[in-house]
């Protein structure tokens, strides 16, 4: 059984998870709005963004891409897989950006703090 994590569009609501140094793996999420009904992601555009919470820099996993899979796309779910392995124990944000149009709404955090062995 997965473990779904519900990102909503408040940023105040952050989602936390912890991660060891070396683990590449997927996160299932299902974007959710305000009231925390699932945003149908059937059409339009997904993109993640992982972030330095110390630094509020780009958090570079040293080569990739992010890859994003729709799973249930009417019930917002989807899964985020990192560009590859996490290289260095740190704090980072994890955000999905959905875009219709002109339109782009943003989703998490997911907070994730990776630990050394």
């Amino acid at each position: 059984m997965a473990l779904i994590f519900d990102l909503t569009e408040d940023p105040q609501q952050v989602v936390q998870v912890s991660a060891w140094v070396g683990d590449w793996h997927s996160y299932v999420v299902r974007l959710v709005d305000e009231l925390g009904s699932p945003v149908d992601i059937t059409t339009g555009t997904l993109g993640a963004t992982f972030t330095n919470i110390a630094t509020g820099s780009s958090y570079s996993f040293g080569g990739g891409a992010v890859t994003l899979t729709k799973q249930y796309s009417a019930q917002g779910i989807l899964s985020v897989l990192n560009p590859a392995a996490y290289p260095t124990a740190t704090d980072i944000r994890l955000t999905v950006s959905f875009t219709v149009g002109s339109t782009v709404r943003r989703f998490g955090p997911l907070e994730i703090e990776v630990l050394a062995p």
